[in-house]
């Protein structure tokens, strides 16, 4: 498979590797290849960097690229490239601030209201994955609660001066918020779970400095590769959450309890083929989870996410290929991803 050949050693399982995204995929790699990073820029001819600028910023790496360019030696990358990466680094930092400072708002009142709640990916991810505020771009929060916990969770956004712009999303100025209360037949979810197995595994924590559940790392592994399935690959970034989540917190990871939770609603190999595309970013899942031998469309879909060239409708494809559908029956899976979301949106 691309950019799992010669892997370095890793850890706990993970290794890496030349990610198979080329440029791109240097810009967001979460190890440094600073040698390779600049003999690819030195093959991008100067008329053609606001292209490039425009590539990073379609595939949400602009902070993760910033980073990467801030390690090469002084004349290594163009000064216009550099600059204009600092600068959106930086308002991707700010905007993160306030964006935290509405989140924790929140989360303090649903914690006295006494609802119980996880923050899924946006400002998580950048707290927990990128320990970088600027590092990623989310334009939303989403939050996860029981089901039963809806009606108390609504009107607390409203007293805070949310108006419920669609069932279960809110807004206030510039700040969107999205519950999801998981379970196998909530249509349009990524989390074919039930939310109390998931909360019978979290600890209490912070995010954004104020009081939230912390899903066990295996379980948000799950949720990050069911989501990137769901979004059929769509942008570098996300594939890069993986990548640099395995990183960061591959020694902590139990692989047997991934493969258990992804058993529980038979997602075992839309998870395997999710943890297959960081070697886009140069890392390689453990062979724990390796998917193993690839059917033709299996691999032919794989190859073009790792080129960045995803086939639209691809996660709904390696859905029906994982889990058939029987005749008169819809399968819990299917129901959960049953509505595709755009993948121009993000969280």
């Amino acid at each position: 498979m691309p950019g799992s050949s010669s892997p370095s050693t890793g850890f706990a399982g993970v290794a890496l590797a030349e990610p198979a995204a080329g440029l791109p995929g240097l810009f967001a790699s979460p190890a440094p290849h600073p040698e390779a990073l600049a003999r690819a820029l030195s093959r991008v001819p100067p008329g053609d960097l606001p292209i490039l600028l425009d590539r990073i910023a379609f595939h949400r790496i602009d902070g993760l690229a910033h980073r990467a360019l801030s390690l090469l030696p002084a004349g290594e990358a163009h000064p216009w490239l550099k600059f204009t990466l600092k600068r959106r680094h930086q308002r991707q930092a700010a905007r993160a601030l306030a964006q935290g400072l509405d989140l924790a708002e929140l989360l303090d009142a649903l914690d006295r209201a006494a609802v119980p709640v996880a923050v899924l990916r946006g400002l998580r991810a950048a707290e927990w994955i990128y320990r970088d505020p600027g590092a990623r771009l989310f334009e939303n929060h989403d939050l996860l609660v029981r089901p039963g916990d809806l009606p108390a969770a609504g009107p607390v956004l409203r007293r805070l001066g949310y108006e419920e712009c669609a069932p279960r999303s809110f807004r206030r100025g510039g700040t969107r918020v999205d519950l999801h209360v998981g379970g196998p037949r909530t249509r349009g979810s990524f989390i074919p779970f039930s939310v109390a197995s998931l909360f019978a595994e979290a600890l209490p924590g912070l995010v954004a400095g104020a009081p939230a559940l912390l899903l066990r790392p295996e379980d948000d592994l799950v949720l990050l590769s069911l989501d990137l399935i769901r979004r059929s690959f769509g942008r570098l970034l996300e594939i890069a959450d993986l990548g640099h989540f395995l990183a960061a917190h591959g020694r902590m990871i139990c692989w047997e309890a991934v493969r258990r939770r992804a058993d529980s609603a038979r997602t075992l190999r839309l998870v395997q083929l999710a943890l297959a595309s960081p070697a886009a970013v140069g890392v390689c899942a453990p062979e724990a989870l390796h998917p193993g031998a690839l059917d033709p469309v299996e691999g032919f879909l794989l190859r073009r996410a790792l080129e960045l060239r995803p086939v639209a409708l691809s996660g709904q494809i390696l859905l029906a290929l994982a889990r058939p559908i029987v005749a008169g029956e819809e399968t819990p899976a299917v129901v959960s991803f049953g509505r595709r979301r755009d993948v121009r949106s993000a969280s």
